[in-house]
């Protein structure tokens, strides 16, 4: 070897620093298993949404008194904030909430300080009785890791008390355990029930009972004094402590007290609403993790602390069904990319030596695979401990690795396939092969590194502006390109050095199969050389029918979620009480026990909520019928199928109305229905109510819409009390204070919190239910005037109206939304069409206005920044290349790989019925950093060649026998790695199913896994014709450029 020669000073080093390298891999290994036991492991990304939500518990009220008193204040406030996108509320009988949702580019630790200052400004004009406001903006820890029912049939009390003292308490002591929330248990409170004809004997009302009790319960700091050296502080202390001390509480000078005219006892408040595990009443409990705790950990240790809790004697009869199991999902992701590491490596292995039929040189590359998995633990450690990155090891950043298990060998096979030739062709002693071979296609693989590497350059721009799903595709990239980094550096360095070793004493014969296809492959180059034009138009033909294939791929925004869980909301009659309800879902999941079996369902829950509201971990469903099927791997019926059936063995009752709920994508419920929604936005919100009927009566007409459901409900019925002034005036009594009377009476919002008898409960004054029920006892109820105790039918009339449920807004305007399903998968984008064009040909009033709802909005963005990421990464492609060629136009000769991708695309996803979703779309951006790579090696060594003296197409002959193997083992490699990933949509049953989370994922690898195969025979085949072409016309104008 010539002295003079230049040779990659990395490469160099590592061949002859042998120990130095061992010893690095054996430090790699270590650092390899410290890293992976340290790195965080979640279920999701972390992240921060860019809304912030206000809540304020407003009980024993109406939807419109809430919007009144409560929500519009805080609207007309919390819009001066700058920076807001859009600003929503809801107004029910129990809650008013208000939703802030800013724009991409705000500091939302500033906003959430403005927020709370905002509110401060205003909370002298809110309600006296509103306990609290709370506001929470939804981060990645709010998502429970592990949620669970608990039924029994023990009473009330027992069940009550087991669930919070035993089982909330022990999983709340679990190491890595931040909270445990309990949802459906019924607080229990001290109630002073006032009995309405003792309190007209005793001259009194409502307000009187109220306000004594509230001038009692009181503790207040009064200062301090000094007594010589010390300093005592001064605290008058009233509250009550007993129930006795408010009993014997005297109510004015009359001598009456409480006791004489109220019961006054512990007991839970009237139940508005009910949730059934299987006909047991059950309660639900999520287990939220502390930021640094192992999520794997943080499980196993609730599920084993469940089963304890389950043994105990006490607790016998105790029923649990999982909701939701993260654990699993982490499980399987990590199974599945151990199976996609050792099926889809095999595999590339075993192609590997069928090409070179050489043990050593396949046993070289196939020890590249877990140094590049485990270097990449170690890069991606370093880079969180330095704060580069925030990526952990979740079900997103999985996926990536999952999705370079098959480029990970790319690097080394192009290196070791170099080697190989130098010693065998060339017959170079092992070293200088070694060194001459990596030297040769070092350049081509850091370019098609650094090409599979940008196209997520925009992928971090768009994440750190706030883009939706590309937040979530962030840890996919960033996973991807350090393993590209890892497979480069062992590449370089690792693969040389042990080929350098290895090679000694292995034969230097070609393979008959090498031979023939490269033999094969000549011929084939030198055909289309000759017949250039002919393959041009052949490529113009192929290229416009990829083209009207692709448009005829259905699109839609969310991955074909097929979760095994089926919901359906139910619509009654404003007429039925709670017991109806009750008796009508136990109807409902009767109906579907008798049917577990030929239906795959493992368990029906049923809950029931008069208003709706919100907790930590998302929105509390209600009027809802969940429907869990057994696993996946039990599971006998597609869930499409299983929900057509329940469809149809739903009973008909008069009124009531079952709706099969819209899928939500991942992690979504309904069983995998596709659908629409859009929102109606004017100042009348009956005048919204007339134009809500007409579209859904108009969707409902039509065959392709299914299950259509709107905000605009039944209602409740309400009894309006109008005050006649005159008469209340006369008696001495104003509006407010007949209005507050009432209040007093009906109420059960609390007036206070009362720390009695070693618990802290709400006190809460109100009738009896019995002297409550009915309007004529309302008439009767007692108020005190200035001269004598009269009735409020006295001085008040009574109308019973029909109002609201509840009361959206949107930007300060009322809005009704309405949905749409339908069954045909992918039929988003053409149903929002179908959609469009109902709504023009409805007349709407001025000032009223419809639009798609912000699920919409964010899925055209997301779409957007697809488009975006592509151009970009192409952009920042040509640039690479260009650096690399020294040219302007050559770069343009690669592209062409790129169309060639779309062919294989449009028809793997036309023959699987696949739609073009963001998780396709993803594949096509990574898919535009990988095909080029094949016709970068290609173009690379024929300009070596040409730079050496062979004549151009001599080059393109030579050059493309003497790439065929690297780039079909490449490729192949790829394609075989991604095969477990795409397996269970490709073959259902195989390796997996369809539905779950392969039905998010598949979509990714069934893209990358289509173009790059119909890329690399496409590029083989067509490029050195380009190449040529372009060759051709740079000559010719160059030739009348110098002329000029």
């Amino acid at each position: 070897m010539n002295d003079k020669e230049h040779i990659n000073p990395i490469v160099k080093f590592a061949v002859e620093r042998r120990v130095t390298m061992t010893m690095a891999v054996l430090g790699i290994f270590v650092l390899g298993y410290l890293s992976l036991t340290r790195l965080p492991l979640e279920f999701m990304p972390s992240f921060s949404s860019n809304s912030i939500w206000v809540s304020a518990p407003y009980s024993s009220s109406s939807p419109e008194e809430v919007e009144r008193l409560i929500v519009r204040p805080l609207e007309d406030i919390l819009g001066t904030i700058n920076g807001i996108d859009t600003l929503s509320a809801t107004a029910s009988a129990t809650e008013g909430s208000v939703n802030i949702t800013f724009k991409d580019n705000v500091d939302m630790d500033l906003a959430a300080v403005d927020v709370r200052d905002r509110i401060d400004r205003v909370r002298h004009l809110l309600p006296d009785d509103l306990r609290r406001i709370r506001i929470r903006r939804f981060q990645s820890t709010d998502i429970p890791v592990f949620r669970f029912h608990l039924s029994a049939e023990w009473d009330k009390d027992r069940f009550y008390e087991f669930t919070e003292q035993v089982v909330q308490r022990r999983l709340e002591r679990l190491e890595g355990v931040a909270s445990v929330e309990v949802r459906g248990i019924r607080k229990r409170e001290l109630q002073v029930q006032l009995r309405p004809s003792r309190l007209q004997a005793a001259g009194l009302d409502a307000r009187d009972i109220t306000s004594v009790l509230r001038n009692n319960h009181v503790n207040l700091s009064g200062g301090y004094i000094k007594e010589g050296p010390r300093k005592l502080i001064v605290r008058s202390v009233g509250e009550f402590r007993t129930v006795e001390e408010i009993e014997k509480l005297l109510i004015g000078t009359s001598g009456v007290r409480i006791q004489d005219v109220a019961d006054v006892s512990y007991t839970y408040p009237r139940q508005d609403n009910f949730n059934y595990l299987n006909d047991n009443e059950a309660v639900t409990l999520s287990v939220f993790k502390a930021s640094t705790a192992n999520l794997l950990a943080v499980v196993d240790g609730a599920k084993a602390e469940l089963e304890i809790i389950k043994a105990m004697p006490s607790a016998e009869g105790l029923e649990t069904r999982i909701l939701m199991d993260s654990s699993v999902d982490v499980r399987q992701g990590l199974g599945q990319l151990r199976n996609a590491g050792l099926l889809g490596g095999g595999l590339a292995v075993v192609f590997l030596f069928l090409f070179l039929r050489k043990v050593r040189t396949t046993a070289l590359v196939a020890i590249s695979i877990p140094i590049s998995i485990i270097l990449t633990f170690v890069i991606l450690y370093f880079l969180r401990q330095l704060g580069l990155v925030t990526t952990t090891i979740n079900v997103v950043s999985l996926m990536g690795l999952m999705l370079a298990v098959g480029m990970l060998v790319d690097n080394s096979v192009v290196v070791i396939e170099s080697i190989s030739r130098h010693f065998t062709d060339l017959d170079e002693d092992p070293r200088t092969a070694a060194l001459r071979g990596t030297t040769a296609v070092a350049m081509p693989i850091i370019a098609s590194t650094l090409t599979t590497m940008c196209v997520f350059i925009p992928m971090i721009f768009l994440a750190a502006t706030g883009g939706g799903f590309m937040r979530f595709m962030l840890d996919i990239g960033i996973t991807i390109c350090i393993v590209m980094v890892s497979s480069l550096l062992v590449a370089l360095t690792v693969v040389p050095m042990v080929a350098s070793v290895l090679l000694d004493g292995e034969t230097k014969k070609e393979t008959k199969l090498t031979e023939v296809l490269e033999t094969g492959y000549g011929w084939v180059i030198g055909f289309t050389l000759r017949h250039r034009f002919v393959f041009c138009l052949a490529i113009v033909g192929m290229l416009y029918g990829s083209y009207v294939l692709l448009g005829t791929i259905e699109r839609t925004f969310s991955p074909r979620t097929m979760a095994r869980q089926i919901s359906i909301n139910v619509d009654t009659p404003r007429s039925y009480s709670l017991e109806q309800t009750r008796e009508l879902y136990a109807e409902v999941a009767k109906i579907l026990n008798e049917k577990q079996e030929e239906l795959d369902i493992s368990d029906v829950v049923y809950r029931y909520s008069r208003t709706g509201g919100r907790s930590r971990g998302g929105f509390r469903g209600s009027r809802k019928i969940d429907i869990y099927l057994v696993d996946e791997a039990e599971a006998k019926r597609p869930v499409r199928e299983i929900r057509d059936a329940i469809r149809d063995v739903l009973p008909t009752k008069a009124g009531v109305d079952f709706k099969i709920a819209q899928s939500t994508g991942h992690g979504g419920h309904g069983g995998g229905s596709f659908g629409v929604n859009l929102d109606l936005k004017g100042d009348d919100m009956a005048v919204l109510e007339l134009v809500a009927e007409r579209v859904v009566s108009a969707l409902e007409d039509t065959s392709w819409a299914r299950d259509v459901d709107s905000t605009l409900d039944s209602g409740t019925d309400e009894i309006h009390v109008s005050v006649d002034r005159e008469r209340a005036l006369a008696s001495g009594l104003s509006t407010q204070a007949v209005a507050f009377s009432i209040s007093s009476a009906l109420s059960s919002r609390p007036i206070s919190r009362i720390s009695a008898d070693d618990r802290e409960v709400d006190l809460v004054v109100q009738f009896r239910e019995q002297d409550r029920s009915t309007l004529d006892q309302l008439k009767k109820m007692p108020i005190m005037s200035s001269a004598a105790v009269l009735s409020i039918g006295a001085m008040a009339d009574f109308e019973i109206q029909q109002g609201p449920r509840r009361i959206e807004r949107e930007d300060k305007r009322p809005k009704l939304s309405i949905t749409a399903n339908t069954n045909t998968a992918g039929a988003s984008f053409r149903m929002q069409g179908q959609v469009s064009e109902i709504m023009n040909s409805i007349s709407l009033p001025p000032g009223y206005e419809w639009g798609f709802g912000r699920s919409w909005g964010r899925a055209q963005q997301d779409w957007g920044n697809a488009l975006f990421a592509f151009i970009f990464a192409l952009g920042l492609i040509y640039l690479i290349m260009a650096a690399l060629f020294e040219s302007f136009v050559q770069p343009f000769t690669i592209m062409f790989a790129i169309p060639f991708a779309f062919i294989g695309v449009g028809i793997v996803l036309k023959l699987t019925s696949q739609p073009l979703d963001n998780m396709a779309n993803m594949g096509l951006i990574i898919l535009v950093g990988v095909v080029v790579n094949n016709a970068i090696v290609l173009i690379a060594h024929i300009n070596h060649l040409r730079l050496q003296g062979v004549p151009r197409d001599e080059a393109i002959v030579v050059g493309g026998t003497h790439r065929l193997r690297p780039i079909l083992m490449t490729a192949l490699t790829t394609i075989l790695g991604l095969f477990p990933m795409v397996a269970p949509l490709i073959f259902p049953g195989f390796l997996g199913t369809a539905e779950g989370r392969a039905g998010n994922w598949a979509p990714v690898g069934l893209v990358i896994l289509a173009g790059l195969t119909t890329s690399t025979f496409l590029t083989l085949v067509i490029i050195p014709t380009i190449y040529s072409l372009v060759d051709d016309s740079t000559r010719f104008f160059g030739k009348i450029v110098r002329a000029a």
